[in-house]
């Protein structure tokens, strides 16, 4: 059962800190370049300089949003764990 807590803490932390790291991203790409952040409808308007580097800035923000969110995931489980006792049986 804990294992299963476990799985859905780290899936539904993840998902959020996903979620918000893209709004953030997309909100930052706009003030910075004035433009909207690149799709995959437009790839022929996308220069390749522009599409480096946002592949690149997107990329290490999702490492990074994926090491955060492993980390708070495993807090958040220590705490629910910690609020019902020892392991519980099934």
């Amino acid at each position: 059962m804990d294992k299963l807590i476990d799985k859905a803490v780290t899936m539904g932390v993840s998902m959020a800190g996903g979620m918000l790291a893209t709004k953030v991203f997309e909100f930052g790409w706009k003030q910075v370049t004035g433009e909207e952040a690149p799709k995959h409808d437009e790839v022929d308007n996308v220069s390749i300089q522009k599409a480096l580097v946002f592949a690149v800035s997107s990329a290490a923000i999702s490492a990074a949003v994926q090491i955060l969110s492993q980390r708070g995931a495993k807090t958040a489980s220590a705490k629910i764990r910690g609020a019902y006792g020892k392991q519980s049986e099934v």
